[in-house]
């Protein structure tokens, strides 16, 4: 293998590990018949103007929840979600897209996906969120506590953001190494 291409191999390999490069599913955990709250953020210090703004909430290709110019547009909707979702309207502006999932059923174990899109600037965020349906609370030590501290006590990430960096690092000295060694 020449040169050239041994460096675009490793330069996909740290892409895909080094932390926020390649987003990972955050994993939420729900119980039968409650309500769960999965996890969507745009950080911003200032106020966003929501008229600018669509939100879309889907799982594989299908809308769950549609936010579009200031307003809920839910015409397209799946049936199975109608009359059981909602955003934290009183805060969108402070760039809280969460969705809130009433009624939660086994067959809505999934990932979902958070797009938003600012209509002014084109900036576009991704967000994906798994959720698992159970019959019991879980209890410590599963793995809905692994990972950084969450805002949403239903959810975590599914690494901690430090691991993965070492792990990166790790690689990364291992294959410079390698190459000075060619």
């Amino acid at each position: 293998m020449k040169r050239a291409g041994v460096l675009h191999l490793i330069t996909c390999l740290l892409l895909w590990f080094v932390p926020g490069v390649v987003p990972q599913p955050t994993l939420c955990q729900a119980i039968n018949g409650d309500t769960a709250i999965l996890p969507c953020a745009n950080q911003t210090s200032e106020k966003l103007n929501m008229k600018k703004y669509s939100i879309y909430w889907q799982v594989e290709s299908s809308v769950v929840h549609f936010f579009h110019n200031g307003a809920e547009s839910l015409n397209n909707q799946l049936k199975r979600y109608q009359n059981r979702t909602r955003l934290f309207l009183d805060q969108l502006e402070h760039g809280n897209f969460s969705l809130i999932l009433s009624q939660v059923q086994h067959g809505d174990e999934a990932v979902y996906f958070c797009i938003y899109r600012n209509g002014e600037t084109r900036a576009i965020g991704k967000h994906a969120v798994r959720l698992n349906v159970s019959d019991i609370q879980p209890i410590k030590g599963n793995s809905l506590y692994l990972g950084q501290p969450s805002h949403h006590r239903n959810c975590s990430s599914n690494a901690k953001d430090s691991d993965m960096f070492v792990f990166s690092l790790h690689l990364l000295v291992v294959i410079v190494a390698w190459i000075l060694q060619l």
